[in-house]
């Protein structure tokens, strides 16, 4: 628009403006903001709203901060570790008690003739309490404090035992080496019977001059690194025990036949034990092994001979309550020893227990019990003082009974006591012809018997006598018989039919 064309600007002030306002006319002909010299209240209040959020967050972040550091290096609420409570404690209060949890351990060390104790001092024997500590505390990440402090944790860390392997060394290695020198003067073989154990065991007190230093010591690093309290050396520290085990081995073989029993007519006598079979084992200076055959044989002789019957005392109970002791006679039992000793042999060299039937050179069909009664429930019983026969069955009920006339002891014809049994010169119908004392060249009497049970040979036995009309109480002496046993005519033939040959007949007073 042309100069003189410009419009007019109104500088009044516009209605209702304040004095002192200027109007600056604009294309809408706005208005300006008023320009005052005083102040305005709005905008410090605005600022202070914006500044408390801003200071809290700082605080929280330091907060966080603080706690994240302080859980670095101590333990959060609510935490044991291997069962100990370690709530708020230090890294380094931890560690302090673990290193020192060890110092009263002490380790006893025995076995081979050994007896010493390591203590923990001795030895430096302790924890890494340090590690220990610090790799429990790693299993909580500290910058999650605010999420766990509230809540609670059991901690479960291994933890492995150091020493000074060189100090335990120091300690062991003379107590072996004393122990080699000592076991050296010993006479031991190595070997050694042990009636506790019932076997040959290395003996320790002869096998400790092959300990080795270097593996006791292992032997105890280990027990050491695992707490133990105690520890026993074994072969396994023996630098060579190969030959002592193998001489073992060999004389448990024989061993093994221990339980072996030896029996007559099937009823047990003796029985060998691991005590007795040790006995005849005999172990060489070189660890050889045998059997020492003559001490068996000399066993045998002992105890298997000592069942021989044949004119020993036995003492026993009759049926009625009498109680018995007679000696003498021609029946019991004969053992065979030669034959019994090779038997036994054979058992203890085959290594298992075998029931063994000893050899006889003469049976009764029964072997002896306590009292050396070595017969059956059915014999045949002459008493002497009572001038009686009886005779029981083969459940010993009483099957016969008489009176009788024994051997006149005033003219030295007594009957013979002992044990004997019926033999084969059992009959009927024969004549009795005396032996020529008066030396007339005829025998003293003839009689004739019907029936004859004898019992010593030929001589003497059981008979009917019809020249006596009595029997029994003391007609025996004065008026006894040569020898034999008188019995009535009927009782004779009772008994005959009742008898066999073979059965005992017990003379006794």
């Amino acid at each position: 628009m042309p100069s003189h064309m410009k419009k007019q600007t109104d500088s009044r002030p516009a209605e209702g403006a304040a004095p002192g306002a200027s109007f600056i006319p604009g294309p809408e002909s706005a208005f300006v903001t008023p320009v005052s010299d005083g102040p305005t209240p709005q905008r410090p209040r605005r600022r202070l709203l914006w500044a408390i959020p801003a200071v809290i967050v700082v605080l929280l972040a330091g907060a966080y901060v603080a706690g994240g550091v302080y859980f670095q290096s101590n333990f959060m609420p609510g935490t044991t570790l291997d069962g100990a409570d370690v709530s708020l404690r230090s890294v380094e209060e931890v560690a302090a008690e673990k290193t020192a949890s060890l110092d009263g351990y002490a380790l006893h060390i025995t076995g081979q003739g050994l007896d010493l104790t390591v203590s923990a001092p001795e030895i430096g024997l302790s924890y890494d309490g340090t590690a220990y500590a610090q790799a429990a505390l790693e299993q909580v990440n500290p910058w999650a404090w605010p999420l766990e402090v509230a809540g609670t944790r059991d901690l479960t860390l291994e933890a492995d035992p150091v020493f000074d392997a060189d100090k335990l060394a120091q300690i062991v290695t003379p107590a072996v080496e004393e122990r080699v020198r000592a076991a050296e003067e010993t006479t031991g073989l190595g070997v050694s019977y042990s009636a506790e154990a019932g076997a040959y065991v290395v003996d320790e007190h002869a096998a400790a001059s092959l300990l080795d230093a270097t593996a006791v010591c292992e032997r105890v690093k280990q027990a050491v690194s695992e707490l133990s309290p105690t520890v026993e050396i074994g072969d396994e520290c023996l630098s060579d025990a190969s030959a002592l085990q193998a001489a073992a081995d060999a004389a448990n073989t024989y061993l093994a036949s221990a339980g072996t029993t030896l029996l007559i007519s099937g009823q047990l006598v003796l029985d060998v034990s691991p005590d007795l079979v040790s006995s005849w084992v005999a172990i060489g200076e070189d660890l050889s092994v045998s059997l020492n055959e003559d001490a068996i044989g000399e066993w045998v002789h002992e105890n298997v001979g000592a069942l021989d019957t044949v004119g020993k005392t036995r003492t026993y109970t009759r049926p009625d309550g009498k109680q018995v002791s007679v000696s003498g006679g021609s029946w019991g039992i004969v053992t065979n020893e030669a034959e019994t000793t090779t038997a036994l042999v054979s058992a203890i060299k085959g290594g298992s227990p075998q029931a063994i039937e000893i050899p006889l050179k003469q049976s009764t069909g029964f072997a002896p019990d306590q009292g050396g009664r070595d017969w059956g429930n059915r014999y045949i019983d002459i008493d002497i003082s009572e001038q009686y026969v009886r005779m029981y069955g083969d459940d010993g009920s009483l099957i016969f009974e008489s009176a009788c006339v024994t051997g006149d002891p005033t003219q030295g014809y007594d009957t013979p006591t002992g044990v004997n049994p019926i033999n084969s010169y059992k009959a009927l119908d024969q004549t009795l012809k005396g032996l020529d004392y008066d030396e007339d060249g005829e025998p003293d009497y003839e009689s004739h018997v019907n029936y004859w049970i004898p019992f010593v040979g030929n001589l003497v036995a059981l008979h009917d006598a019809d020249w006596r009309s009595n029997f029994g109480g003391t007609i025996y002496q004065g008026n006894g018989s040569h020898g034999c046993v008188n019995l009535p005519l009927g009782k004779a033939a009772e008994l005959y039919d009742l008898t066999k040959v073979g059965d005992g007949v017990v003379v006794h007073y």
